[in-house]
């Protein structure tokens, strides 16, 4: 409250804080996003909730283990919680603040990604379609290249995750 001459009492969350609490540090005037279609597409790329990379079998080996094999490279399993991937992003990039367009078809021919620098005043959003041959799923099984936001319905399960979720529920 001393720092920022804020009351957190007049806000409904954290981030909400945080959000009034960068606005007025930084002193950015935002331009308000009025094309509905941006608008759409900037809501359906939002990702969000739990986060998890996982790998579905490892075993650890080290001298903390009763069973370590010093034959064997040592290793060990961690599990990470890391909280604050938005605020991280927001502290580290430039956000975008006003002067948002589409590119006109012209524009989007000569578009070529790797010629933005990525300390450059103007960024972009972009809305692709991939290509992700199904050959390299199980190769990156652990880590996707284009993970999306998915609900996984009971449907989905294979029999043997069904099977798990009728014994623990």
């Amino acid at each position: 409250m001393n720092y920022f001459e804020l009351d957190p009492v007049h806000f409904y969350t954290t981030p909400s804080l945080t959000w009034s609490a960068g606005i007025k540090t930084t002193n950015v005037t935002l331009k308000l996003l009025t094309d509905i279609d941006m608008y759409l597409m900037l809501e359906s790329g939002i990702r969000g909730r739990m986060c998890l990379v996982s790998k579905r079998f490892s075993k650890a080996n080290n001298k903390y283990l009763e069973n370590f094999d010093e034959m064997s490279p040592s290793k060990y399993i961690i599990s990470l919680d890391v909280n604050n991937l938005y605020g991280t992003a927001m502290a580290f990039y430039n956000l975008p603040e006003s002067e948002f367009r589409f590119l006109d078809q012209n524009e989007i021919q000569e578009f070529n990604s790797m010629s933005v620098r990525s300390d450059s005043n103007v960024g972009y959003i972009l809305e692709v379609d991939l290509y992700y041959p199904p050959e390299l799923h199980s190769e990156h099984n652990s880590f996707p290249m284009a993970p999306h936001h998915e609900t996984i319905t009971f449907d989905m399960l294979s029999s043997y995750q069904k099977e798990i979720l009728r014994i623990l529920c």
